[in-house]
């Protein structure tokens, strides 16, 4: 082939062009990192730490407001029902158990039917009425029968793994009673015990 008969067209195509001879090859710019974090992702990992540590906070403070429970648990576990002082023990247990939540004013006083009110006011409410009389048979000679001891058990069982908030007993003294009187106890109206947990 002679080089004087290429087509013009070619010859153009394979010298390059002077003004794009100048250009400079394409800098892309440097990849996007993680860091740093835009302000949304600090704001969002800032609410969640404060809740983790307040969900933390929570845990223990509960943990700590249930210990004299548990510890009572371990006590209660001890108890033989069979033995002819278990309705004391177990009121004795019971009382001690309130006295490291409210204060012994309001607690030690509780005796009798108060004591009792106050004991199913902390119970479910398909085992009130129950525990009073037969805290009531430590006072007596015949003692708790299987069945009652029993019961007993359950009852003081189920008041122990409660994690409802104790409250507070409300004294209220009727227009008519003599001041030297004992007045009546109820303790403060409350959600049931298994509403509160």
């Amino acid at each position: 082939m002679n080089p004087q008969t290429l087509n013009p067209a070619l010859d153009k195509a394979a010298t390059p062009n002077p003004a794009l001879a100048d250009l400079q090859d394409i800098i892309l710019p440097d990849p996007i990192g993680a860091w740093p974090w835009a302000i949304g992702y600090w704001l969002a990992l800032a609410i969640l730490l404060a809740l983790l540590i307040a969900t933390i906070l929570w845990f223990k403070k509960r943990a700590a407001y249930l210990a004299p429970k548990k510890a009572a648990q371990g006590l209660f576990t001890a108890l033989d029902p069979h033995s002819n002082q278990y309705p004391s023990d177990v009121n004795q247990l019971l009382k001690r158990t309130a006295l490291s939540y409210l204060p012994r004013e309001m607690i030690a006083k509780l005796d009798g039917p108060a004591w009792a009110t106050w004991l199913d006011s902390h119970l479910p409410t398909k085992q009130r009425g129950r525990i009073g009389p037969l805290l009531d048979k430590r006072h007596q000679a015949k003692p708790l029968s299987a069945e009652e001891a029993l019961e007993l058990q359950a009852l003081a069982r189920s008041w122990f793994a409660s994690k409802a908030k104790l409250s507070t007993p409300i004294m209220h003294t009727a227009a008519n009673q003599n001041p030297s009187t004992s007045a009546a106890v109820t303790s403060v109206p409350a959600k049931p015990a298994e509403e509160q947990c």
